[in-house]
Parts: structure tokens; C-alpha cells; sequence
């Protein structure tokens, strides 16, 4: 849109919006002015009516007290009130006074209320008026008045007592007579309503109207076209009810088409007014906007044309704003051209010295990548994401968010790491799993990663070659491991953090033992369901200077077709956006993940997508899944089936220790065991039994090959400690006490159990820091009023 429609659009729809603005006014003022004086004749022709009433009522007032002057007059209604055929008789001679004074009612009343005789209409009499109001009041003695709707149709009626306690009642009916006397005009036109009843019409003008029109229809203040002309239409209800509850409501038409044919020519000459302004104002703003826009197009093209010369161009000899312009640009072109004599040579200047800036930056950067490549190099030896075998299949993510290119080669780096190896524990295989995250981002954090790594890698290489480390439980193994990468990382002095899962995977068994210090839950997917393993913060940050001193262990036991993933928080750290909105904030809610897991159903590439399609990664990502006995072929650890001697020595086994036969129970298990030892059900009861028997060697022996078929059981570590302190085997005694001590720091009867341990070997060190444990413990659980378990019998345990 040009500037000059521009400028035509805004006057337009200026004088446009002042032109509807000045013409509702004048319809407003219009409507008032012709709506005042048409109520105002409405309001009278209404007063007209009460004012023809008291007259009426005045008149018929008088009649009364001329009937009572009269003896004659008087003395026949007082004697026909109980004599209908002398009122007959008499019939035409008050006919006569009706007529002399307008009455089209005349009635005589008894003294009980009904009526005797009527001489506007002889045939109807003997109906009952002793409940009407005006009869009550004339039956007291008075005289009374009142609008009333009866079989004659609205009249005024008056009622009047009699010597005898009879009375009489005149009135005149509201007929058309009466209303075309109160219009007075044939410009006015009256209808007289009871409720929705008509009861009177002036004429048959407003008739006609009526018959089509219903009450309801009609609005008050309304106008219209009716049989060629137009009217004002009103309604004013009848306020003065006096003794009646009539709703009398007035409908009234006046004829304006006079006044409808000046307002016509009114507007007529308001709109020629007005348009003429309204063109007038165009043509004028045409000339002001024409001279405007000629100089506006005159500095334009002098602007987009710098070499001609602008002074046969530009009128500069204008005094408005638009010659100032002018004036300016011709100063401006000037100082740009003396400018441009030297912008050329600091051009080249100034691209000189970026391009030196450039190389500097170049060759700093290139730096820069090359000590990144160096570090991720250093820390790919120590990195492994991958492993399988018959049982157990682990596979990994690992995404840093720091990418970038040296030379030819494309790396990354940052603070996240994987590893998985393998070491031997007491004879026994396992897997070795770690996911850490060390504090920073890119190279801080990979230079905590790279610490982390090597410091790992030689505690495994260490056990691997090393055979007391391989006498280690798995327990003792990971609270060692946690203790060495603590005192390394709290010599940084809480500059360098490192949040880890390290985790020892026995494959044969699915026992799980992990340590979480400060790192995102593990989450179990089982059954199509994911679960977080941890529930609570046990240990903080790796190198935190105030952490535990000794970690608590985590024993898990994996089934077939488990899945378990260990990530970093680069998992929940996902910019998420609102819906239908591009505001995005941080996610705060820890269990996404969770839905993530179960929506890929456990697949770890289809996560990563679920993850990215979710909201945009901000950290380091790395997630570890472990995938146990998942292969279809391979069957289920079930208990083999040993044959029916088998059974039947277990079926009789089962059938004796309820009887409390322990000893044939045990003879019956014991050979039992000797065909099969795949249940490791048949070593605890065992144990059990022997403990009863007071058999502490035996009992300790089945006991620890129970644990070691089935290392889940925390109470029978302890069983097995105690049956191994019987027999004065106290260094195994102690070694799996601590085991229940790394899983249950608080179990007050295993530190009991472990304060005699280490006061029979004459420990003192120890035995004075688990006093201490206990002590504290003791009194915290006396000040909850919590009740704990006591030292366990010696000599009697529950089958």
C-alpha cells in the first residue's frame, strides 16, 4: 500500500467513522424528540379517561341524592325491593332517567345481597352480589364506587343504601362511545385491555390492527406501517383501581405520518449535507496529500539515485519538514562521499587484521581440538560397551554432548563413562559393571572421566592378578573398590565429582551387587513394567569430602528375561516443550524415563529415539542395558528333575518334619542330596535341622553352600556366621558377618554377633568401632521407642 493510499485510508475512515458517530447521535436525538411528545399524549388521553370517570361518577352521585330527594322515586324502590312486578310496572319511568342522565345500568339490590330486579335488563336478576366489595360497602351504610368488568362488560358502577337496607347500583359501561369521547381526534386511536382481554376499541381502525396483533406481541414505543400510514403505538396500564383488582392496561396508536414524512425529508437533507462535506474534505485532503507525496517521491528518488544532482530534484526552498529532509540528505550525500574516498582503504585495513585475528583463533582452536582428540583417545582404552555370552548380554549408549573435528577425524568428549569386565571372586566368574559421570562439561569432565577410568582399570587389573583380591566376597570386593576411588577423587578437594553405579553381576545366580553413589536409579523392565531398584540417596558424590566412610550394598536378583538399565543423568536432562507453545523448560520429572522404557519395551536403540523424539539432550548421555537369559533357546533355570527316588526321599522329608522328626528328616534329605544338589532348598533346611541338633559343624557346612547357591538370603548370613562361630571358625565367622553388615548396617543382632567376633580374635580397632556403631544405634532407636531384635538363641532355631 502506497503512503498515498495510506493517507486517503485514514481520512476516509476518519470522516467516515465521524459521519456514523454524528448520525446515531441524530437518530437518538431524533427518537427522543418525537418519543417525548407522542408519551406525553399518550400519558394524557390516559388522565382524559380517569378525569371522564370522576365525572361520570360526580353525575351519578348526584342522580343518587336527587332519587333520595324525590319520595316518590324512593318509595318505589324501597317497596319493589321485595315487589318485582311494581318495579315492572314501573319500568319505563326510570328508563326515563336513565336516559336523562346517560346510565346503561340500574339495579336493585336486596338487603341480602342479591339482585331484584334489573331495568336495563328485567330478565336477568336473582344472581348473588353480597361478596363484591362497593355491594359490602353499601350494605354498611355507604356509598361506593369502582371500575368493575360484569355481564353489561367495564363499567363504572355506584352503589347506594336504601331507608329499608336494600340498595341500588347505576353505573355506565365503557362502551366505544365512551372511548371515542376521551380520543377526541382520528389521529388517536384507544383500546382498553383487562389482562390479555380486549374490553374496548375507540374505532375500527385499531380493530383491524388488533385482530392480527396479539397483546403479547405488542411493544411499548414501537412504530409501524398499517393501512398505508404510520403510527406510534404506547401501552400505559390504569393505576387507580380503587375497590376493583382489575389489571386495566391502555394500547393507544397515534397517527405521525405527517411527522414520519418531515423525518424523511430531514434525513434526506442531512445525508446531501453530509456527503457534500464528506466530498468536500476528500478533495481538499487529494490536494494536501498530492503536494506531499510529489516531494516524498522527489527525496526518494533522489536517494535511490545519489548521482544526479539533487538540487534539480529536491525542492529545498520548502519551509514544512519535508524541506528540512531535504536540506539533510544534501548535507548527508556530501559526507558520504568523503567518507567513501576512504572507506575502501579501511576496509582493506580492517580485513587485514580480522584475517590475522582469524588465524590466531584458527590455530588456537586446532590446539584446542588436538588436546580433546589426545584425551578422548586416552579414555577409549577404558571404555567398554559391549558384551555377550550364552547368559548374559549387555549393550550401551554413550553420547557425549561435546563434539568436534581435528583434522580428518570426528570424536567427542565429555564426562560420561562406560566399562565392563571380568573377575574372579572366590572362585566364582563375574561381571564387573560401571557407569559413571564425572562432574563438567567437556574437558573437565572427561579429565574427571579419565581419572575415574584409570583409577578402575587398575583395581580390576589388580584383582585379576592378583589372589588375596580374588579371596575378596563380592561385598568386601565393592566396598574396597568404593573406598580406593573415594580417596583419590577427595584429594581433589571437591574440585573434580564423580557420580557412579558400580555393580558386581553374578551370572549364574542373577545376583546383582551394586553401590549407587549420588547417580540416577537403575531401573528394572520385568514383565513390561519398569521400576526404579533404588528408592533413596545412600551415598553422596564420589570425592564429596563428607561421604560415608563405608558404602551399604544392593543385592538384586535378576530372573530370566529381566532387563536392567544403568544410566547417567543425561537421561532426565531433557529441554521439553509446552503443548502449543514454543516456551520450553527443563524436565523435572524423574519417571519419564521410566514411560520411555516401557513404550520402547526394553529395546535400547528404540529408546534412544524415544529419548530424542521426547525434548533436545542437554548432558552427557550414557545408558547401559543388561539383558539376562533373554535368548529364546535357552531354557529356564528350573530345579532338574532327579528321579522318583529323588521325590519320594523329598516327598517323606517333607511328611517327617512335620511330625518333628528331625532326625529321620535329615537322613531322608542327606541321601536326597547325595543324588541331586540342584535345590538349594534341601542345604537350608538342612542347616536348619543341625542347628537344632546342635550339629554346628554340619550346619555350617550346608549353610554356606546354601549362600553360595543362593546369596539373596540375608538372614542366613547371619545363620552361617553363627553356626561358623560355633565351631571357632572365626575368621570366616567375621567375613560373613560383614557381608550382612555391608547389606544391613542397622542390624543390631548381627553387630552384637560381630562385637563378639572381634573381641574373640582380639581385635580391638574393630571391635571398638562396631561398639561404637552399635551404641549410637541402640540409643537412636531407643529415642524412637522402636522395638529391635535381640541376640537369636544359640541353642534352638524355628524348622
Amino acid at each position: 500500500m502506497s503512503f498515498r493510499q495510506k493517507i486517503f485510508l485514514i481520512l476516509s475512515a476518519s470522516q467516515l467513522f465521524l459521519v456514523l458517530i454524528l448520525a446515531f447521535t441524530f437518530i437518538q436525538m431524533i427518537d427522543r424528540v418525537k418519543n417525548e411528545p407522542q408519551d406525553k399524549r399518550a400519558f394524557d388521553k390516559s388522565v382524559d379517561f380517569q378525569k371522564e370517570l370522576r365525572h361520570k361518577e360526580e353525575t351519578i352521585r348526584f342522580m343518587l341524592k336527587e332519587l333520595e330527594r324525590n319520595s316518590k322515586t324512593l318509595s318505589i324502590l324501597e317497596s319493589g325491593s321485595n315487589n318485582r312486578a311494581l318495579l315492572d310496572s314501573q319500568r319505563e319511568y326510570f328508563l326515563g332517567i336513565m336516559k336523562q342522565y346517560d346510565l346503561s345500568i340500574f339495579e336493585v339490590i336486596s338487603s341480602s345481597g342479591k339482585v331484584v330486579y334489573r331495568f336495563h335488563r328485567p330478565a336477568d336478576f336473582g344472581d348473588d352480589k353480597s361478596k363484591q366489595k362497593i355491594v359490602q360497602e353499601a350494605l354498611n351504610g355507604k356509598i361506593a364506587s369502582t371500575l368493575e368488568l360484569g355481564h353489561s362488560g367495564l363499567g363504572l358502577r355506584v352503589t347506594s343504601p336504601l331507608r329499608n337496607g336494600s340498595l341500588v347500583l347505576v353505573g355506565q359501561v365503557v362502551d366505544q362511545k365512551f372511548t371515542e369521547n376521551i380520543t377526541g381526534s382520528t389521529d388517536v386511536h384507544m383500546a382498553i385491555y383487562e389482562k390479555d382481554k380486549q374490553i374496548s376499541v375507540s374505532g375500527d381502525q385499531i380493530q383491524n390492527y388488533l385482530k392480527n396483533h396479539p397483546l403479547t406481541v405488542l411493544k411499548n414505543g414501537s412504530r409501524f406501517a398499517f393501512d398505508g400510514k404510520y403510527y406510534y403505538l404506547t401501552r400505559i396500564p390504569y393505576e387507580n383501581k380503587g375497590l376493583t383488582n382489575l389489571a386495566l392496561e391502555f394500547v393507544l396508536m397515534i397517527d405521525e405520518t405527517e411527522l414520519h414524512t418531515t423525518t424523511q425529508n430531514l434525513w434526506i437533507y442531512c445525508g446531501l449535507l453530509a456527503l457534500s462535506i464528506f466530498i468536500g474534505i476528500l478533495l481538499v485532503s487529494y490536494l494536501f496529500s498530492r503536494d506531499i507525496i510529489n516531494a516524498v517521491k522527489a527525496l526518494n528518488f533522489a536517494m535511490k539515485n545519489p548521482s544526479e544532482d539533487e538540487t534539480t530534484i529536491i525542492d529545498l526552498d520548502r519551509t514544512d519538514e519535508l524541506g528540512q529532509m531535504g536540506e539533510v540528505f544534501v548535507h548527508m550525500k556530501k559526507e558520504l562521499l568523503d567518507h567513501q574516498l576512504s572507506l575502501e582503504r579501511k576496509v582493506e585495513e580492517k580485513t587485514q587484521e580480522l584475517q590475522d585475528t582469524l588465524s590466531e583463533v584458527q590455530a588456537l582452536k586446532e590446539k584446542q581440538d588436538g588436546d580433546y582428540y589426545l584425551t578422548s583417545l586416552l579414555i577409549q582404552p577404558l571404555t567398554a560397551l559391549r558384551y555377550s555370552d550364552e547368559n548374559t548380554k549387555i549393550e550401551s549408549i554413550l553420547k557425549q554432548k561435546k563434539e568436534f573435528q581435528f583434522r580428518t577425524k570426528n570424536s567427542e568428549i565429555g564426562g560420561d563413562l562406560c566399562s565392563i569386565q571380568e573377575i574372579t571372586l572366590m572362585g566364582k566368574d563375574y561381571l564387573v559393571i560401571l557407569n559413571a559421570d564425572a562432574m563438567g562439561k567437556s574437558i573437565q569432565g572427561a579429565g574427571g572421566a579419565l581419572v575415574m577410568g584409570t583409577v578402575f582399570k587398575a583395581i580390576i587389573t589388580r584383582t585379576q592378578l592378583s589372589r588375596s583380591n580374588q579371596k575378596k566376597t563380592p561385598e568386601k570386593w565393592l566396598k574396597d573398590c568404593y573406598t580406593e576411588l573415594q580417596n583419590v577423587f577427595v584429594t581433589f578437594d571437591g574440585s573434580m565429582l564423580v557420580s557412579a553405579v558400580i555393580a558386581l553381576f553374578d551370572q549364574e545366580t542373577g545376583a546383582l551387587y551394586s553401590i549407587n553413589a549420588e547417580h540416577p536409579w537403575m531401573v528394572l523392565y520385568r514383565d513390561g513394567k519398569a521400576n526404579f531398584l533404588d528408592h533413596e540417596l545412600l551415598l553422596r558424590k564420589i570425592g564429596f569430602t563428607e561421604n560415608a566412610p563405608e558404602p551399604i550394598i544392593r543385592v538384586f536378583k535378576l530372573e530370566p528375561n529381566d532387563f536392567v538399565f544403568i544410566g547417567s543423568d543425561g537421561r532426565d536432562d531433557l529441554l521439553l516443550k509446552r503443548p502449543g507453545s514454543e516456551e520450553t523448560f527443563m524436565n523435572e520429572d524423574e519417571t519419564l524415563f521410566l514411560r520411555l522404557v516401557e513404550l520402547a519395551n526394553g529395546d535400547l536403540g528404540d529408546l534412544e529415539k524415544l529419548l530424542h523424539h521426547a525434548g533436545e539432550i542437554t548432558d552427557d548421555l550414557s545408558i547401559m542395558k543388561i539383558a539376562y537369559k533373554t535368548e529364546a533357546e535357552l531354557p529356564l533355570q528350573k530345579i532338574p528333575s532327579a528321579g522318583d527316588e529323588y521325590n519320594r526321599l523329598v516327598k517323606e522329608g517333607i511328611q517327617e518334619i512335620r511330625k518333628k522328626n528331625l532326625t529321620v528328616t535329615r537322613e531322608l534329605f542327606e541321601k536326597a542330596l547325595a543324588i541331586s544338589d540342584a535345590d538349594p532348598g534341601l542345604f537350608k533346611q538342612l542347616a536348619r535341622i543341625c542347628i537344632n541338633q546342635k550339629d554346628f559343624s554340619a550346619a555350617a557346612g550346608y549353610s554356606e553352600s546354601y549362600v553360595t547357591k543362593f546369596p539373596f538370603d540375608n538372614e542366613f548370613l547371619y545363620y552361617t556366621s553363627f553356626t561358623l562361630r560355633k565351631i571357632k571358625e572365626y575368621s570366616k565367622a567375621i567375613e560373613f558377618s560383614e557381608r550382612l553388615r555391608s547389606r544391613e548396617p542397622e542390624n543390631i543382632r548381627n553387630l552384637k554377633h560381630l562385637v563378639e567376633l572381634y573381641r574373640l580374635v582380639g581385635n580391638r580397632s574393630k571391635f571398638r568401632f562396631i561398639m561404637t556403631n552399635l551404641k549410637a544405634l541402640v540409643a537412636e532407636k531407643e529415642a524412637r521407642d522402636e522395638d529391635y531384635d535381640q541376640d537369636i538363641s544359640s541353642e534352638t532355631i524355628l524348622v
